[in-house]
């Protein structure tokens, strides 16, 4: 419930917590999204820090000089600007294993342009990333974002924020490692599949020399490869909860580097 009285004071706290908010929305999942315009991400920032500032009670900032109250709400930035950006890399995984898949299917050398990140993508990748940011919409995994800043607030109150540089360190090594091998698990079907398909061209270039297995190849690795995605689609929504999982969990290692 809001408090009757509202001073300078307070108003210097909600401002603390929209500092916070707008750096995690500038690049959280689906909220930080070209497409979505400032205008929105700022109004949305706004109520969503009301919203806390309501629900959490009233802590007098400890600070003495403008200087320490700016140093603060830098502080406040940091830790927003953290929790939108290593949720929003693990989205990089779906990314990197659409790259896989389409580096054996030979689409490779055919770019798109990622919006998320403002940079050239294979169409692959952008299509598996275009699905799971869909099913995160309809299965309202969006709001896990909303639901780490408000319990960000109860672990790391305005004003105590520190930080562990060498948590942070081990947390994004460990991330770098899971990244590749998840990216990897993730495109495996098709990668096995041409890999046979490349096995058995390799066999029937040797008993039949006169077949011209390299555009014959080209355009098996093309159907083969559309094949098992069709096939692997259903999955992907068992890819998204798990990638959802890697996200809870990265969050709240970077949090507690900051506690």
């Amino acid at each position: 419930m809001l408090e009757q009285s509202f001073s300078i004071y307070h108003l210097e706290y909600f401002l603390a917590i929209v500092v916070r908010v707008m750096g995690a929305m500038a690049f959280a999942p689906i909220f930080g999204n070209v497409t979505v315009t400032r205008r929105v991400r700022i109004l949305l920032s706004i109520a969503a820090a009301f919203a806390i500032f309501a629900a959490n009670p009233y802590v007098p900032l400890n600070y003495n000089s403008f200087l320490e109250y700016t140093i603060l709400l830098l502080k406040e930035l940091v830790v927003g600007l953290s929790i939108g950006f290593v949720s929003n890399i693990t989205l990089t995984i779906i990314g990197m294993a659409g790259q896989f898949i389409d580096r054996e299917m030979g689409f490779s050398m055919v770019s798109a342009f990622d919006q998320s990140f403002n940079t050239d993508t294979t169409i692959t990748a952008e299509f598996y990333s275009m699905l799971v940011r869909v099913i995160m919409l309809v299965s309202n995994l969006h709001y896990y974002i909303l639901s780490a800043l408000s319990d960000s607030f109860v672990l790391i109150p305005i004003g105590n924020v520190k930080l562990d540089s060498g948590r942070i360190y081990d947390t994004m090594l460990q991330y770098m490692v899971d990244y590749f091998l998840i990216a990897l698990r993730i495109g495996l079907p098709i990668m096995i599949a041409i890999v046979l398909l490349n096995v058995i061209l390799g066999v029937l270039a040797k008993t039949a020399p006169q077949m011209s297995m390299f555009v014959i190849g080209i355009q098996l690795k093309i159907f083969v490869g559309f094949g098992i995605l069709v096939v692997t689609i259903p999955f992907l929504s068992n890819i998204t909860g798990y990638v959802y999982e890697q996200m809870q969990k990265i969050v709240m290692n970077v949090l507690q580097a900051f506690y």
